[in-house]
């Protein structure tokens, strides 16, 4: 299978509490591009529980993931179904298989390659909820993660847990191979006991003492790491205190930035079309919510962003693509990084492998494994 990207742009709608609309936002997103005229996918990744079928009015059997996993089809491209809205197709993750919820680690890599592999100019993913390592890797593979949660404490909460979890995943995959911060994340991730827990304040302070050459990364991925916030069930234009409080948290405590995008109103008629999300859309009531949506999904959606995926230069790379562009680096001549840093580099690889590449064409290198 070819390693280049197809997909344009991967949202991934997740959340630390389930009941918090994630499924109904995740297909309502997914609705509003493809009446833009987009081709779009919606990918149901809560294995443990999947029920976007139902949502959209699909009774009946379909191919779900579990035929990727058991290898009955070779891609997830083969088990893409219709639905009731032109330009959009899903992905169900209906039928349940034991361990399904927990897939290994090649799985679950082979899955995420396979993603990027599909052709639509936007792909949805809906997540299950929780802060399991598998939800946050599927998290962590968007162009624009998304967390929903409700003007609730309880579901705040949550919504910050699974902040934390998805930037401790992302430093942990940065840095993974780094012979003295790797094992000092993956010591980290065993702990048990409860106290202050991890964070990038505390990360960078570590990181400081142990590998100060590697702060730099850390500084961009602080200005890079940036999910966007939606609070369901609150009339359109409100702010709602915990909202406040959990960005605050998150820019004290984490040290990242979260942005607010809006929220979507408490339209109980919706109760009245779970078998078939679609159809509410033409409703007198429908409008009110998918007005709300469509001006998230403005906010989301910057042209340029699009754009720039459409090079031809790759914007994803295999694990063996990445080891042979991070040994291409390593055989180039010191004075090649003159006021740079050789490792810094290498790092750069796992979170922005075309910045890196881009370094390279610039300063004239090329190799095949860079084009698509």
């Amino acid at each position: 299978m070819k390693s280049d990207r197809r997909a344009k742009m991967i949202f991934s709608v997740g959340g630390g509490k389930g009941g918090v609309g994630k499924s109904i936002f995740s297909i309502a997103s997914s609705l509003i591009l493809a009446k833009g005229g987009s081709s779009v996918i919606l990918i149901d990744l809560d294995l443990g529980a999947a029920n976007l079928h139902t949502y959209l009015g699909i009774l009946g059997k379909t191919p779900t993931i579990a035929d990727f996993i058991l290898k009955k089809v070779s891609s997830l491209e083969n088990l893409l179904v219709e639905t009731s809205q032109r330009n959009l197709m899903f992905i169900s993750g209906a039928e349940f298989i034991p361990g399904m919820a927990n897939p290994a680690y090649w799985i679950k890599l082979k899955i995420m390659k396979h993603i990027k592999q599909l052709p639509a100019d936007f792909i949805v993913i809906d997540l299950g909820a929780g802060v399991h390592f598998n939800v946050l890797d599927f998290f962590g593979i968007s162009d624009k993660g998304i967390i929903m949660t409700v003007p609730e404490p309880g579901a705040v909460m949550n919504a910050y847990s699974f902040l934390k979890g998805a930037l401790f995943r992302k430093l942990q995959g940065v840095f993974r191979n780094h012979p003295d911060i790797g094992p000092m994340i993956d010591s980290e991730a065993k702990k048990t006991d409860e106290g202050e827990g991890f964070s990038l304040e505390w990360f960078s302070e570590k990181v400081k003492i142990s590998a100060p050459d590697m702060f730099p990364i850390i500084e961009e991925i602080e200005k890079t790491f940036c999910p966007s916030l939606i609070l369901n069930r609150l009339s359109e234009g409100q702010e709602h205190i915990l909202v406040r409080n959990l960005v605050n948290l998150c820019i004290e405590k984490l040290g990242i930035a979260v942005e607010y995008v809006g929220n979507i109103p408490d339209v109980r008629e919706i109760t009245y079309y779970l078998l078939n999300i679609p159809k509410f859309y033409f409703t007198r009531e429908g409008q009110q919510f998918f007005t709300a949506v469509q001006k998230i999904m403005d906010r989301l959606v910057k042209p340029t962003e699009i754009k720039s995926q459409e090079s031809r230069t790759k914007v994803d790379f295999t694990d063996e693509e990445v080891k042979e562009i991070i040994d291409i680096i390593q055989t180039l001549d010191d004075s090649f990084f003159s006021g740079t840093n050789r490792d810094l580099w290498k790092l750069r690889m796992y979170f922005k492998p075309l910045q890196v590449i881009n370094f390279l064409i610039d300063r004239g290198i090329k190799h095949k494994s860079f084009y698509i």
